[in-house]
């Protein structure tokens, strides 16, 4: 173990004022041995006081590193504790949690709440525990009737038949009663066949990501206007609440489920009541530059209510006595199954020909798997990662060195920028200006809102020089007196931001330059011209089009340095020129069918004929063509065709049949079968929350057959069948006697 410079020097510092001063001063007056040996000392004595601090840290399992917590488990005698469940991979649950709480979880044996307690703290996903026999239809006593679980459903309260819909919540929501089951209790994958038997009970987990949307602006397609970056309908979510306590029975409110229209209907209702007293609501609804959201009355939910009338509004609005005369002004119809919103204004639909242009935000949440391509959700980890592990700054030389950054648009402190374009020009013109450049050095461009910004974006880094394209904001530096502080370069928060480029991104880079694009929407492709780019990095953006690397017979504009690293992100297609050596993809979807939202024509998922391609936890969506292939828990939904099969492997993955790759471990097929069980999709379409996650019926082979045995594709880096079969292991001690339980959900 080594102590840095600074840690070093302070503690020499310390031992410097122990020792009398004249000491330290005739020692400064003779050349300074004492003090170069306190520094010696002063190194021993950091590494001694930082062993000492860890230990502290380790008799606590909130502290406690994770190689600790198996440890602290055997403390407590809690027997199989799981191994890694994705904790390195940022995306995966600690077990800390499940060995903080054993105690807490054996005093309350037997309950319900602990069962649901258990899969939670082991999965990380919240959890519903529900005792079927419950839901029983049986012939009630007169002297208890159960009213409140109809054996057969009422067409005049739809709400409870939203509930029973197994796309909401799977069944974990249902009020009926059931016809009883014999059966054992089998989640498989027709459903769960036994679930309503006297001795089950099922606890359901739910792996959905929702992450909250800020001022998404609302796009007008067709007669509609969509959240969606990609232009198509997507449900919205509501943020679930956190549960604090150990008794408390998970309810839709706490769980990552759609949001239904009636739900937002009766937080519409209450919010309407306490008007003018503000109410959290899932959806809020700005109009134009206007800070506040519209006034819950005039968010109206579509199919379910028709628009305000000003006999209906509340007292906030000037009385009229015609109650039938509708609203003036802005009212909203919101279809939260759609992902939709339809303006009114005055009464009638909202037309830019008549009402000229208007622009419409809207604050929700989005559901998906895992945080894959752009998104909203924290990129923090990842994107450092991204930074630091670019083959630009692996060769050394200082090159994690931060030059400059602008803003876009321009804020305090931040140059006057208005678009991509004009923060590009601004970095740009710093580089042409800078005579005595040092080499190697970063500069960046955060586009700090989520806004549409048209037109292709053309980049040219110089050589040695590496351009950082984020969606960021800056990190405010206020000053005591009031002022702004000018933002430290590379300082900057990859978070709650998802800008859309419409059109392409177009790279020319000079002999060992770098781009790195990060939490960017790209509805076009990047394309990188001619030149002596040494390495493009897509990390966490979703890009409609292809990644396209064009080469030249000149051998200094022919990229043949080039590596191309995709990092969790969505691509349509990638094709590089033969002289491109290396691709990396890592825990990302390229779907050719994404290209057809750019009005581009579906292509192979691979073509890189010439090229090194290295691919780990992804799915790809369509053909293959590479030089070298070396592909491990992936998913190769199309034919493989490798030039040089005597180099490379493929471990752990799925290829198509017909597929002619190199030697195979662990594959499916374990051959290139002409013929072979494929794999099977929650959905493939790019806006649904299940996309493209393995549907229950795909092969056990592919669900469980990647590394580890976790799934094969781009959610392989969540362990879920890892964290299910933790869970189940882990909640049996906690079952009543005499039942069994069925685990159902991600």
């Amino acid at each position: 173990m080594t102590v840095d410079d600074d840690r070093r020097d302070e503690r020499t510092a310390y031992l410097a004022a122990l020792l009398p001063a004249h000491v330290m001063e005739r020692d400064a007056a003779t050349g300074g041995l004492v003090r170069r040996l306190l520094g010696a000392a002063a190194g021993e004595l950091a590494l001694v006081e930082d062993d000492l601090e860890r230990l502290y840290d380790s008799w606590f399992v909130e502290t406690a590193p994770e190689w600790v917590v198996p440890y602290l488990a055997d403390l407590v005698g809690l027997v199989g504790l799981p191994g890694d469940l994705g904790t390195g991979s940022g995306a995966g649950v600690s077990r800390r949690g499940i060995v903080a709480n054993t105690v807490a979880y054996r005093q309350r044996k037997g309950t319900v709440a602990v069962l649901e307690q258990v899969v939670r703290d082991v999965t990380g996903w919240p959890a519903r525990a529900v005792e079927h026999y419950r839901l029983l239809a049986t012939t009630t006593h007169v002297d208890h009737p159960r009213p409140e679980r109809p054996a057969t459903a009422s067409v005049r309260h739809a709400a409870l038949a939203e509930l029973e819909s197994p796309a909401l919540a799977g069944g974990a929501l249902t009020r009926f009663a059931h016809t009883g089951e014999v059966r054992h209790v089998d989640p498989g994958p027709t459903g769960g066949r036994g679930r309503y038997g006297i001795p089950s009970v099922g606890v359901h987990g739910y792996g959905t990501q929702v992450s909250e949307v800020r001022g998404a602006p609302a796009r007008r397609v067709g007669d509609t206007w969509l959240t969606h970056p990609l232009d198509r309908p997507a449900p919205w979510f509501a943020p679930p609440a956190a549960e604090d306590m150990i008794e408390h029975l998970a309810v839709e409110a706490d769980l990552p489920v759609p949001l239904r229209p009636r739900r937002l209907l009766g937080l519409l209702a209450d919010a309407r009541a306490s008007w003018p007293v503000p109410v959290p609501l899932p959806v809020a609804v700005r109009v134009d530059d206007d800070p506040e959201p519209l006034p819950p009355y005039r968010v109206r939910v579509c199919g379910l209510e028709d628009l305000a009338t000003v006999g209906a509004a509340t007292p906030a609005d000037p009385a009229d006595d015609d109650p039938a005369r509708v609203l003036a002004g802005w009212q909203v119809m919101v279809d939260p199954v759609a992902g939709a919103l339809r303006p009114y204004r005055d009464g009638v639909p909202y037309d830019p020909a008549a009402h000229g242009e208007h622009s419409f935000h809207l604050d929700h949440a989005a559901g998906a798997v895992a945080d894959l391509g752009a998104g909203t959700y924290d990129r923090s980890a990842a994107h450092e990662a991204a930074r630091d592990e670019d083959p630009f700054v692996a060769t050394g030389g200082r090159r994690d060195r931060y030059d400059a950054q602008a803003r876009v648009p321009g804020g305090p402190g931040a140059p006057a920028v208005v678009t991509i374009a004009d923060g590009v020009a601004a970095v740009s013109a710093g580089w042409a200006a800078d005579a005595t450049r040092r080499p190697g050095g970063t500069r960046v461009v955060s586009v700090a809102d989520g806004e549409d910004h048209p037109g292709d974006v053309d980049l040219d880094v110089p050589p040695d020089s590496r351009l950082v394209l984020v969606a960021a904001e800056w990190a405010a530096r206020p000053l005591l007196n009031g002022d702004v502080a000018a933002p430290v370069p590379g300082v900057y928060t990859a978070e709650g931001l998802r800008p859309r480029v419409v059109g392409d991104v177009v790279v020319t880079g000079g002999a060992g330059s770098a781009l790195l694009l990060d939490g960017l929407v790209v509805v076009g492709d990047v394309r990188v011209t001619p030149g002596g780019l040494a390495s493009l990095t897509l990390s966490q953006c979703t890009v409609t089009g292809r990644v396209v690397v064009a080469g030249d017979d000149a051998e200094d504009r022919a990229n043949r340095a080039l590596r191309v690293t995709v990092r969790r992100s969505l691509v349509g297609g990638i094709g590089l020129a033969g002289t491109v050596p290396a691709l990396d993809v890592a825990d990302s979807v390229v779907d050719p069918r994404l290209t057809t939202v750019s009005g581009g024509t579906p292509g192979p998922a691979v073509a890189a004929e010439g090229t090194h391609a290295r691919i780990a936890g992804s799915t790809l969506l369509g053909p293959v063509g590479c030089r070298v292939l070396e592909v491990t828990s992936s998913l190769c939904d199309g034919v493989v065709s490798v030039v040089d099969r005597q180099h490379g492997c493929a471990r752990f993955s799925y290829l198509g049949p017909g597929s002619r790759a190199p030697r195979r471990f662990r594959c499916v097929p374990a051959s290139d079968a002409a013929t072979a069980v494929g794999p099977s999709y929650v959905s493939l379409d790019p806006a649904s929350p299940g996309y493209p996650a393995l549907a229950p019926t795909a092969p056990a082979a592919v669900r469980r057959g990647g590394e580890g045995g976790a799934e094969m594709g781009a959610h392989h880096h969540l362990r879920r069948p890892l964290r299910t079969d933790a869970a189940r292991r882990l909640v049996a001690p906690y079952l009543p006697a005499g039942m069994q339980i069925g685990m159902f959900g991600s």
